[in-house]
């Protein structure tokens, strides 16, 4: 069933689902051939205007599905954990909508994305230290927790847990890469998971053109299985608790290629020699990309689909001077 837009936008204010519509017409990029195999690499990626509008979607689509839902009233301040870039993208939302938007992060959140809350509206609240086992990704759940509690008439979007999640990229995203994608030459895709929506959507996607899929995962994450570990990478992996969300969508998980924080480094800085600047998310599904090429065999040919979700400017000099001993 087609869900339609609640009112329509009046003619002096900007229709957000016009810019939603927009901020899901991604492209994708050629990022080079992987390793010595036959395979090559093709990476959705987001749009360079904004700091990332993988996450601008996401924060917009799921305030939009909320209001549609009846879950969100008009006017109702919105709460949320984020690592920096969901958070934008809720807080720009919320200006565009009419929604205060309150955000819980942690010290190390960018600054620039900071400052972009700040400019747009956002109201942050910093965990002051990490959970000792489970780290900040802990520690901001349970001041997210106590904020609800102080505060009943917050909606939490709960990105983790949400079927809202992967229903924006179903309803927004995978229509227009169906319409630009040739299928008939991608042998494989692998995708980063923190929530996991982007890869529920993707993968259903690829799996009705019978394509499979697979997982890239840092290390440190306790989302297939691994030890909860701290990583310098943010919005990657989880360390305290397994989203509902990726855990609905496990029947779709072929494999599970591990990355350490080295090796993503280490994946950065070969796509930033190739000109292209992504983050550390991105550096995992790349390296993660090499692997499953390696596995898929010499007579593997076609591409592997990915998505580049970050930027390198969050990140300043950190993932691409990461290893150099002169440093």
């Amino acid at each position: 069933m087609t869900v339609g837009h609640i009112t329509a936008a009046p003619p002096d204010r900007v229709d957000p689902y016009a810019v939603l519509d927009g901020l899901s017409q991604l492209t994708t990029l050629t990022a080079g051939r992987l390793g010595d195999t036959r395979l090559v690499l093709r990476a959705v990626h987001g749009s360079p205007a904004t700091e990332t509008s993988f996450k601008s979607i996401l924060g917009l689509g799921l305030l939009l599905l909320a209001r549609e839902r009846g879950l969100l009233a008009e006017g109702q301040p919105v709460i949320e954990s984020t690592s920096g870039s969901l958070g934008l993208g809720l807080a720009a939302a919320g200006r565009l909508l009419g929604h205060e938007v309150h955000l819980v992060s942690d010290p190390g959140i960018p600054a620039v994305t900071r400052r972009k809350i700040e400019l747009a509206g956002g109201v942050l609240h910093l965990a002051p230290a990490p959970h000792p086992v489970l780290g900040f990704q802990q520690a901001r759940d349970d001041l997210l927790q106590q904020l609800r509690t102080e505060h009943p008439d917050y909606y939490w979007t709960n990105q983790n847990d949400s079927p809202l999640n992967p229903e924006v990229y179903t309803r927004w995203v995978v229509p227009h890469l169906v319409r630009t994608l040739d299928f008939a030459r991608i042998a494989a895709g692998i995708f980063c998971v923190g929530s996991g929506g982007h890869f529920s959507a993707l993968s259903a996607m690829l799996e009705a053109e019978g394509i499979r899929s697979y997982v890239a995962d840092r290390h440190g994450s306790i989302t297939f299985g691994g030890d909860p570990a701290p990583s310098i990478l943010r919005g990657t992996g989880n360390q305290n608790r397994i989203p509902a969300v990726i855990d609905s969508a496990r029947d779709r998980v072929t494999g599970v290629f591990e990355v350490s924080d080295a090796e993503a480094c280490a994946g950065v800085q070969e796509l930033a020699a190739r000109g292209i600047s992504v983050g550390g998310s991105s550096g995992v599904c790349y390296m993660g990309a090499r692997r499953l090429a390696a596995a898929l065999g010499p007579n593997a040919e076609g591409e592997i689909l990915t998505f580049f979700a970050d930027r390198g400017e969050l990140y300043g000099t950190t993932l691409l001077n990461w290893g150099d001993s002169s440093d």
